[in-house]
This record gives structure tokens, sequence and C-alpha cells, in this order.
């Protein structure tokens, strides 16, 4: 059990700095690396980061449940891309490589920018950086060529940007 553990916090440390410092690198040695647990597991310890430190700096009337709200976004919101990207990259490139390949791209892309995004205005360089690593991703883990993973980027951003906005106008309007 406590090696289990070890291992798994060796690993998520090498992901962090591996990521930081040599993205293109991570994501070729990715397939070898990663099983959709660990990079789940990877992206709740960064939501969990983000949740403490998103409570830690704002007020709020009910911390329990803007942290449940916190977490389930930051969680949620790797899904989303990875299930957009996987259905567009079927229909672009019948289906080059397998969902939990793509998740876990999204996932490590994601977790890693969940470590600064609680920073305000934060959000201007953590996004653009995220969705740099993703493409990243698709290139080098799933081996897509650069045009196809250009393609399929753009189009997941597109269909993300006016689902959250039909989101809004739903419940917000």
């Amino acid at each position: 059990m406590v090696g289990n553990v070890l291992k798994s916090c060796q690993f998520y440390g090498y992901a962090v700095i591996q990521i930081l410092i040599e993205p293109r690198r991570f994501f070729t040695e990715l397939p070898k690396n990663a099983t959709m647990a660990k990079s789940l597991g990877f992206c709740v310890i960064c939501s969990l980061f983000y949740v403490t430190a998103s409570l830690l700096t704002g007020t709020y009337p009910s911390p329990v449940k803007m942290g449940g709200v916190f977490f389930l976004n930051s969680v949620g919101m790797v899904f989303i891309p990875a299930g957009l990207s996987y259905v567009l990259m079927v229909m672009t490139q019948k289906k080059k490589s397998r969902f939990p390949q793509l998740f876990s791209v999204c996932a490590f892309s994601s977790g890693i920018t969940l470590l600064v995004s609680w920073m305000s205005m934060f959000l201007w360089f953590t996004e653009p950086w995220k969705w740099w690593l993703i493409y990243t991703g698709l290139k080098n883990t799933c081996e897509i060529p650069w045009k196809p993973a250009l393609v399929i980027l753009v189009l997941t951003m597109i269909i993300q940007f006016f689902f959250l906005y039909s989101l809004y106008l739903a419940f917000y309007k």
C-alpha cells in the first residue's frame, strides 16, 4: 500500500516537472507511462490544489458548496474536450488512437494549468497554454500530423465554446 502511494507521488512529481520543462518529450513518452486511472488521479490531485487555493484566496458565503462546484468544474472540464476531440478524431482521422490516450492528453494538459489558474487573471495565460499542450499531445501521443491535429483542436474549441455559451443562455438569461 505504502509502495503504491510512493509510486503515485513519484509519478505525479515526474509528470509536473516533465510537462513544465519538456512537454513534447512528456507527451511522446505518455503512451508507455499513463493509464486512464493515473491520468484521472493526476487531474484530481491538481483539482484539489486548485479548489484549496481558490477557496483560500476568495470569500464565499458557502465555501463547501463552492469547493464542490470548483472541483466538479475542474475535473468535468477534462471530459468535454476529451470527448469532443475523440469524436472529431474518429470523424476526420477514422479513429487513429484510443480514447484513454486522448483522455490522458486532456487530463495532463488541464491538470498542469490548474496549478496556476486559481490566480486572478491567469486564465488569459493558462487557457492558451492548455490548448497548446493538447495540440502537442495530439501530435506526439496520438501521432496525428500537425494539420489534422490543428483542425481537431480548433473545432473542439469552437464546439466547446458554443456548448458552454448555450448552457449560459439556458440557465442564466
